[in-house]
């Protein structure tokens, strides 16, 4: 599920590193520009996949909306206990005589991000990921076990509410593995998905796995009279790849993908004013709650090349994948450790010559 929010408020996109402090972002350079041109191009021109109005079926193009939250780590249970005790009666979002409902739901992801060895989607903001879904209580019970590969594509919303969202059903293959990703999507959609990359301009046998963020997501599902309207999702977010190991939490407002997409502005403005209702809420409750649009991949990057010593972009560019770091580490320290054996062996041979005079 998706969601989206063009907002009548201005919305203040702040950068937020994972240590608190104003996050650097380099200058764009002119071919990022190109790239989003052509990613703009394409979903306009490629009607058999990138429909923004057919969005019910796998390989079409839908638009997300979701507002992005930074939530401080210890208050991680308290606001999810504040989210259980307000959804408990939905009263609260009902001025306008509509009736809400809500369930709660209890899920983890694995989620591998994919790129080019330019990180070329990283400096688009966009992202390619194979999510592996495990459900353990909550609505969503049919869908434990599901592997989706999932294509993120910048709109250019200066907001940072609204992204175009693909997906492909996978089959076969281990995420993060040295199987082509093309080659881990289901026979009927293969060709679609080779074509959407080359639209884009990226050959899909040579992007290779990044990094891997794991989620244990807790949901509130709020649904009114037509369905499924919006989720309301708290993330405990961390990740190992290359050697590190970071925790933190998101928080997520997203609005129902599919309504959306298909949604008239009219609607659309609807649904935008009672997921701000819902902002609105958190923020009061917790002030040091705060927004920023930054995706998910760009902020999991960002804090592994802060955190490691690893050269992880010249390692990316080298074909390099986070499963090899454990190769390279013990590469090294054999190194290092002939090295010390050779000394001690040479300083051993030294000791145990007698000098030159002293068998007289």
């Amino acid at each position: 599920m998706n969601r989206s929010t063009d907002t009548e408020k201005p919305v203040v996109r702040r950068r937020i590193s994972l240590s608190g402090r104003q996050g650097h972002h380099g200058c764009r350079k002119w071919y990022a520009a190109v790239f989003f041109a052509i990613i703009f191009t394409t979903v306009i021109a490629a009607p058999q996949y990138v429909s923004e109005t057919d969005s019910t079926g796998l390989g079409e193009v839908r638009i997300e909306n979701e507002i992005k939250l930074r939530v401080p780590r210890e208050k991680t249970e308290a606001v999810w206990e504040w989210m259980r005790a307000l959804f408990a009666g939905e009263q609260w979002l009902d001025p306008d005589g509509n009736v809400f409902s809500a369930t709660f739901g209890d899920e983890d992801f694995e989620d591998v991000y994919y790129d080019t060895p330019d990180l070329r989607m990283l400096a688009d903001e966009s992202g390619i990921r194979y999510r592996t879904r495990y459900v353990r209580s909550g609505s969503a019970e049919d869908k434990h076990g599901r592997r989706l590969v999932q294509i993120k594509l910048n709109r250019g919303d200066p907001t940072g509410l609204a992204r175009s969202e693909i997906k492909f059903k996978a089959s076969g293959g281990a995420a993060g593995s040295d199987m082509p990703l093309a080659g881990m999507i289901e026979e009927s959609q293969q060709s679609e998905f080779e074509e959407l990359f080359r639209a884009l301009g990226v050959n899909p046998r040579n992007v290779r796995p990044v990094l891997t963020l794991k989620q244990n997501r807790r949901r509130v599902y709020v649904d009114d009279r037509s369905g499924a309207f919006a989720t309301l999702t708290l993330d405990k977010c961390s990740t190992t790849s290359w050697g590190t190991k970071l925790g933190w939490t998101d928080m997520e407002l997203e609005l129902n993908e599919i309504r959306y997409t298909e949604a008239t502005e009219g609607e659309r403005q609807y649904m935008e004013t009672i997921n701000h209702r819902m902002l609105d809420a958190i923020l009061e409750a917790f002030p040091d709650i705060v927004q920023d649009q930054t995706p998910k991949y760009n902020v999991t990057f960002a804090a592994i090349e802060a955190a490691t010593w690893l050269p992880v972009r010249r390692m990316i560019r080298w074909r390099l994948a986070p499963s090899d770091f454990i190769g390279i580490l013990s590469l090294f320290l054999l190194g290092i450790a002939a090295v010390i054996l050779y000394w001690v062996i040479r300083w051993r041979k030294r000791k145990n010559t007698p000098a030159y005079g002293d068998a007289g």
